[in-house]
């Protein structure tokens, strides 16, 4: 730490920490995560084997501040900053209007729209079309993993503060920490590049 009138240097950890400890009372992550199961689990989706199977792969794309004509009316107080798409995956960066905070959102294509519940997609794809198909599913989006990684890059590159984010369940954690965002407790921290992580 520097003295005086210098610049005072706040590691990846230290936020961490920090936010945790000023956040501890604001947030109940067990309760998100109770009712996004519950939420994404209730809608229903319509798509092919063809279309979970055979996906289109995305170009990489990153829009600053996109605008979407239609918003879902229980996600209105969230503020798209960052969206960014590649192969089949895509994250997208929002500032929640009520908890005056970053947030992020990974999403991975699933027959013809991207979904973020693991737990949820999984039950989905086995309902409609059984456990192998989505063991194929799943090898497919996990061998396009480096798209998701260079993902993580371009929108670090592009934001200059902390997002952090309730993860939706463990599978989810896991997920973030394979491409390089730092998870404690429940928790993850998408850090601007100018923090080492």
């Amino acid at each position: 730490m520097a003295v005086g009138f210098g610049k005072t240097t706040e590691t990846s950890d230290q936020y961490i920490k920090n936010f945790l400890k000023q956040n501890q009372t604001r947030f109940d992550p067990y309760g998100q995560q109770e009712d996004w199961y519950k939420d994404y689990s209730s809608r229903r989706y319509s798509y092919s084997l063809s279309d979970l199977l055979n996906p289109k792969y995305t170009d990489l794309s990153v829009d600053i501040d996109p605008h979407d004509d239609w918003v879902n009316p229980s996600h209105m107080h969230l503020k798209v900053r960052v969206l960014a798409e590649k192969g089949l995956w895509s994250i997208a960066v929002l500032w929640d209007t009520h908890l005056k905070l970053w947030d992020i959102t990974i999403l991975v294509c699933v027959g013809n729209c991207y979904r973020f519940h693991p737990d949820v997609i999984e039950e989905d794809i086995t309902r409609k079309y059984g456990s192998v198909v989505y063991k194929q599913w799943q090898a497919m989006v996990m061998d396009d993993l480096d798209s998701l990684q260079t993902l993580v890059n371009e929108v670090r590159d592009r934001i200059d503060f902390v997002a952090p984010s309730v993860v939706c369940c463990e599978r989810s954690a896991r997920l973030c920490r394979r491409v390089g965002i730092p998870v404690k407790g429940q928790f993850a921290f998408l850090f601007p590049s100018s923090y080492s992580v």
